[in-house]
């Protein structure tokens, strides 16, 4: 069964042939207001002299969802900076953004020439247990 949207106005609160939904900005409040045909000629009527000046904003009268930004950065990438930068005597949050001091020594790092780390299961080192996630099973 289909659901039925009736718009009463809101001026007489009893008019329901054709009344139509209006939306507008005041002061940076964005605002509806149904208004049946007779109060609607009335609200044109009264914006008519502030039309006639009035410019179009930019952009107005695009609708829809905002495209998101790329990420700049994976979570498996700011996990790895997280991880250093404890392990390296920094403090660090353990959610939200990483302080842009710890991101750039964390760069300075990398740079850095240091000894190698052989990559895990490689021959010659001893790999470490797996760790068990406390969580695992509930």
């Amino acid at each position: 069964m289909a659901d039925r949207l009736i718009l009463v106005d809101d001026l007489d609160e009893e008019s329901i042939k054709g009344v139509e939904r209006i939306d507008f900005m005041w002061r940076g409040t964005e605002y509806e207001v149904d208004l049946n045909p007779e109060h609607l000629a009335e609200y044109d009527e009264a914006l008519a002299p502030l039309l006639k000046v009035a410019r179009v904003k930019q952009g107005a009268g695009r609708k829809g969802r905002k495209t998101a930004k790329p990420k700049s950065e994976t979570a498996a990438e700011t996990k790895k900076v997280r991880d250093w930068a404890k392990a390296n005597g920094h403090e660090v949050p353990d959610r939200g953004p990483v302080p842009a001091a710890v991101r750039e020594a964390y760069a300075r790092a990398q740079a850095e020439p240091g000894p190698s780390v052989p990559p895990q299961g490689s021959q010659g080192a001893a790999a470490e247990p797996a760790t068990q996630n406390p969580y695992a099973g509930r």
